[in-house]
């Protein structure tokens, strides 16, 4: 048997377990992306540009380190749906560019949870402590709420370009070319790349556009809404494979 074969044998699975694969990769796309769309919809848009309003913004919500969390939550169902999707696609050519997708969004969502996690804990401490500080002293809370949200501001985008921007791209390039609708795949072509760009012209530049278009429409809707596209139409696949099978 020839390393092609072999290769390609070891990714065949009976039509079975390729219906569940196809299933529990939908469901977790689908649950992930809403979850992860609620939960940054309720974050909110943080004026990090200003210590004092962030400050502010934070002490007015008190559920801002829990929708952190969950949102991190939410990031790893979605990339377990990844996975599947990846464990789904039939070409070789179209494997492997999933599964630097898959790669990517890994290192993304390591990222993400370091930076957001340390957000949503370090902002409502400091803004609890200036809260009952001397105005004297507040000074030095706001200056340490430009640091927190200076040093996370780099990570921040980078999550967002390898979590969600590269493996949008990625992912519906390998569709185009395998079996998966054509317009998914582009669709997911076009957010992914809008996503990445977003996030490296922010980088380069931090003024360039407002940031709530990346982490808020782009990010936190459009890509999501894909996500969602796409576990629906793994759904569907998954309702022929068992009807195959049958």
């Amino acid at each position: 048997m020839t390393v092609e074969a072999r290769a390609a044998t070891t990714r065949v699975r009976p039509a079975v377990s390729a219906a569940l694969n196809l299933k529990s990769g939908g469901v977790c796309l689908i649950v992930g992306a809403v979850g992860f769309a609620i939960w940054r919809l309720l974050h909110g848009d943080t004026p990090a540009a200003d210590a004092q309003a962030a400050l502010n913004f934070v002490q007015n919500r008190p559920i801002y380190p829990a929708v952190h969390i969950f949102a991190v939550l939410a990031a790893l169902v979605v990339v377990i749906g990844l996975l599947a999707l990846t464990r789904s696609l039939s070409r070789p050519g179209s494997w492997l560019i999933g599964q630097a997708a898959v790669i990517s969004a890994t290192v993304g969502l390591a990222i993400f949870g370091v930076e957001s996690t340390s957000e949503g804990l370090a902002l409502p401490a400091l803004a609890r402590a200036a809260l009952t500080a001397d105005p004297s002293q507040r000074i030095e809370f706001v200056r340490a709420a430009r640091a927190v949200a200076a040093a996370t501001h780099g990570p921040s985008l980078v999550a967002m370009a390898l979590l969600i921007g590269i493996p949008l791209l990625l992912l519906g390039i390998a569709m185009v070319r395998d079996l998966y609708p054509s317009w998914l795949g582009w669709a997911g072509v076009v957010v992914g790349g809008a996503t990445l760009l977003a996030a490296i012209g922010l980088f380069l530049v931090p003024s360039l556009f407002p940031g709530f278009l990346l982490y808020g429409v782009l990010a936190s809707v459009v890509a999501q809404l894909w996500l969602v596209m796409t576990g629906i139409v793994m759904l569907r696949r998954a309702r022929v494979a068992t009807g195959s099978s049958s």
